[in-house]
């Protein structure tokens, strides 16, 4: 379960605790750059060092959050030096991404974070829901935020638009309905209702239903709701299978 719960702080700290005003200031101040990298840290530190004794977490803990930090660093220059060229862009985004969690993975196993664990860590895995419920949290913290973030990428990825722009003009209800779109959708897989699915889908599309005579916004709809189903489906489905 640690390698869970080190996932589950990834995403808050890269995504839940980290603003779209901090996210775009950080590329051009050291300061904002800073304040996410110390978010991260804190977030991280909350995460290992209650459950993994120090000894062994120390050493993973300072590479996890110096190559994050340098990770951060690199996307940010390319993102800089291919300014306006949104393929590069989501693509740095992705490899960014894969990069984090890859090496959480890595340096999971590399120093077995799993054989030297806490009282506190014992004392709670005794209760019988507890891995459960970290699989749970996991599943909904990605659906949530993480996910969220995606389906704006491949909006500004679609539209070519400037990331600025596109995030002014990115309507906050919107972006809450996909969300909670998700989470339905996820419950109900949980508990093996996929049949029920497709009322959330038909009841979201009827409350959209005049908009969607306009073509523009007809062709983002079908995108944006595809690709939230399918990360929905693909998510929950596979993280089920680690449920006892």
């Amino acid at each position: 379960m640690i390698i869970y719960i080190l996932v589950i702080a990834h995403f808050l700290a890269d995504f839940t605790f980290q603003s779209t005003r901090l996210a775009y200031c950080k590329l051009n101040s050291n300061r904002d750059f800073l304040c996410h990298a110390s978010i991260y840290a804190f977030i991280l530190l909350i995460a290992i060092f209650p459950f993994v004794k120090f000894s062994r977490a120390i050493i993973p803990y300072i590479i996890i959050i110096i190559s994050h930090s340098f990770i951060d660093w690199i996307r940010i220059n390319v993102d800089k030096k291919f300014k306006g060229k949104q393929t590069i862009t989501f693509i740095s985004f992705i490899m960014d991404q894969i990069l984090h969690v890859l090496i959480l993975i890595v340096l999971y196993h590399a120093f077995n974070l799993g054989v030297e664990t806490t009282e506190l860590y014992c004392l709670i895995q005794q209760w019988p829901y507890f891995n459960n419920l970290v699989i749970y949290c996991l599943v909904f913290i990605i659906l949530w935020d993480p996910t969220a973030v995606f389906i704006k990428k491949i909006f500004i990825y679609i539209s070519n638009e400037n990331n600025y722009v596109q995030e002014n003009n990115d309507l906050q209800v919107g972006r809450i309905i996909g969300k909670l779109e998700r989470i339905i959708i996820s419950i109900l897989i949980l508990n093996n209702q996929y049949s029920a699915v497709g009322f959330v889908l038909t009841a979201k599309s009827i409350a959209r239903y005049k908009q969607l005579e306009e073509k523009n916004f007809a062709e983002k709809y079908l995108v944006g709701t595809l690709t939230s189903v399918l990360i929905a489906i693909i998510v929950t489905i596979f993280l089920k299978q680690f449920l006892k």
